[in-house]
């Protein structure tokens, strides 16, 4: 009996494994932890004191890793269906494939094998079991809750399919001793079996990395869409008050010319410097760079952050505008959220064309938070991470479309985030 428990909590442990690869816990690893060995425990005593059919079996236990992970871990439904057929066709094809080893070496029937060398059956069947569990594990994708994951879970009825071969040719074979080439038959069989669950593995696999990136492409270009459609109308509002700009300008100097008094002219000058001011917004000479800068100086104001900008000699006309969006969007919005946070808010931005030949962009801000990072990317701090965190991808993309490069560092002294992109000459595809 000892035996017994130690081979449910061994698979529970591999169980565990498998799962922590695939998703985060909902909780705590622990709390996940502790409830997989207690489930694997609960099993037990079902198969000892309860009921022991094959089949049924293979059903309880398909759905305790359904329910495991589905309420433990970040996964949709029908990604945790998928991965619960796919432990239970592992430990199925792990225990038969060692039985019938078993059974050939002997040369007595695979129930006699697994009942006279029970020990031997549980050490050899949890090895394969970790073996083919981790090979899988360490080929698939980090998964979240997120509805989409799951969307090729179909695909698991081959998996199903060969849970119910394989236990129809134990059934059929368990009490007969079979000769050594029926043996070799049944192993090559179940092992034929285990690749070609291998390959639908790894075709899931691929179909929800590519549903993934198309979700990615689709979440990117509707906030592009948005963000030129708010620029649109920025464009208009700018020709607007340019216009009206001008003409404010021209009557205050008229009026200015006509006053004599001093206090006068000197309450026209001060509104002369506000309208000069306001008239300058984007005067880059790449007229959607400017609208992008309007748009951030707007936002700025009502946060009360500080922005100011220093564009000398280089307005990168050489981006097209959709790329200059998807860049300035992204890299503006996420200074905007760090300095809005900040006790000290601002936001110093400098484009320049440098003596070594390259484009230029410096952003500092303001941010009392260190930002997280891994191999060289940010992370994003809001906390659904599935539907955020594209704006650092869209922004590499962008840089790598045009042959440039990235750089940031945080200075925690003075409590500010600074990034650096260097775009060469000649070098535009």
């Amino acid at each position: 009996m000892f035996f017994q428990i130690f081979a449910y909590l061994t698979e529970a442990v591999i169980v565990y494994m498998y799962i922590r690869h695939i998703y985060e816990p909902k909780k705590n690893k622990l709390i996940s932890f502790i409830t997989i060995l207690v489930s694997y425990l609960m099993l037990f005593f079902i198969y000892r004191f309860i009921i022991n059919i094959e089949f049924v079996n293979t059903i309880i236990i398909t759905l305790t890793n359904i329910v495991i992970i589905y309420f433990c871990f970040k996964s949709s439904f029908k990604s945790s269906i998928f991965h619960g057929i796919i432990l239970c066709i592992l430990q199925i094809i792990s225990e038969f494939l060692t039985a019938y080893i078993t059974s050939l070496i002997y040369n007595i029937p695979v129930q006699n094998s697994i009942d006279n060398h029970f020990e031997i059956g549980v050490v050899l069947s949890r090895i394969l079991y970790f073996l083919f569990s981790n090979f899988l594990s360490k080929i698939s994708v980090k998964e979240t809750n997120v509805k989409t994951w799951g969307k090729w879970f179909a695909l698991s009825l081959l998996p199903l399919s060969s849970i119910f071969v394989i236990i129809v040719m134990k059934i059929i074979t368990d009490s007969i001793a079979l000769k050594s080439y029926q043996n070799i038959l049944i192993i090559i069989s179940i092992s034929f079996l285990l690749v070609i669950n291998i390959i639908i593995y790894f075709v899931y696999e691929q179909a929800e990395k590519n549903n993934q990136k198309l979700l990615e492409l689709e979440l990117t270009n509707q906030k592009n869409d948005i963000d030129m459609q708010y620029l649109n109308l920025i464009e208009k509002k700018n020709e607007t008050m340019n216009v009206m700009a001008h003409d404010y300008k021209n009557h205050m100097i008229a009026i200015s010319s006509m006053s004599n008094q001093a206090e006068i002219k000197n309450y026209i000058d001060n509104m002369l410097g506000e309208i000069t001011k306001y008239n300058q917004i984007g005067k880059t000479k790449n007229k959607f760079l400017d609208i992008i800068l309007s748009k951030y100086m707007d936002i700025c104001n009502s946060k009360g952050i500080e922005f100011e900008t220093h564009i000398l000699n280089d307005n990168l006309n050489f981006i097209n505008d959709f790329d200059l969006s998807t860049l300035f969007n992204n890299i503006l919005d996420n200074a905007v959220e760090a300095a809005s946070k900040s006790t000290v808010k601002f936001i110093n931005l400098e484009i320049v064309n440098s003596l070594t030949f390259h484009h230029k962009i410096t952003v500092i801000n303001s941010s009392d938070i260190e930002p997280t990072g891994k191999n060289g990317d940010l992370i994003t701090t809001k906390k659904n991470k599935s539907i955020h965190g594209f704006g650092t991808k869209s922004i590499r993309k962008t840089i790598k479309k045009y042959h440039g490069e990235m750089e940031w560092e945080y200075d925690k002294g003075l409590k500010q985030f600074k990034l650096v992109i260097l775009f060469p000459e000649n070098k535009i595809e």
